[in-house]
């Protein structure tokens, strides 16, 4: 019944948890994409478009990535290798990406991240150039919570998005990854939010 519901009443869908490295590169340099295809060929069946979920993320890395020892260049190296890999299988099949996925945390700093340590705040940047690269055709997002009010996470948010569209980086849009529920109540600015960053 939720498959059937799932199939007739949504136009996209985002995996969960099949398009992260972890379940997709779970042994350096073996690719297991069956889960992932199969909801892709499960939306194309339907006519839904997908949206990527998530190349860059500091939670649900594969172990040899967290317990090895790699120097600064072979991490960016890695790293750029998974997000071109993991575009290129998918081009032409993925509406969306997540390419970056909760770089802040709440006070509006960059959060600690095995990425920000060894590569520097440019890494992000890096992803969207090389996922543009991949496949220039797919739209590539910003995605973090507690970022649909005005607050210091979501000014940062805005503030990067502002200079890597000022440096020419392929950004098209941030994900505001509300987790809504009536029993939190609902931030009153938050049509002014998502107005400044449509602005950008």
């Amino acid at each position: 019944t939720y498959e059937h519901l799932v199939g007739q009443q949504f136009s996209t869908v985002t995996p969960e948890n099949v398009m992260k490295w972890q379940l997709v590169e779970p042994t350096r340099g073996t690719y297991v994409w069956g889960p992932a295809d199969g909801l892709v060929a499960y939306a194309r069946a339907h006519g839904q478009l997908v949206r990527g979920h998530t190349l860059v993320w500091h939670n649900q890395l594969p172990t040899w990535l967290t317990s090895g020892t790699f120097t600064n260049d072979e991490l960016r190296a890695i790293l750029h290798k998974h997000i071109t890999d993991e575009v290129s299988h998918f081009r032409g099949k993925i509406w969306q990406w997540d390419v970056v996925n909760e770089a802040f945390n709440d006070d509006g700093t960059l959060r600690d991240t095995l990425w920000l340590r060894q590569l520097g705040p440019g890494y992000i940047a890096d992803a969207f150039r090389w996922a543009h690269q991949a496949d220039p055709r797919a739209l590539l997002f910003y995605n973090d919570y507690n970022i649909e009010g005005i607050t210091p996470k979501s000014t940062a948010v805005y503030n990067l998005v502002k200079s890597l569209r000022a440096q020419g980086v392929p950004i098209d849009g941030v994900g505001i990854q509300g987790h809504f529920g009536t029993q939190y109540g609902f931030n009153g600015d938050v049509p002014e939010n998502m107005d400044r960053f449509a602005k950008l």
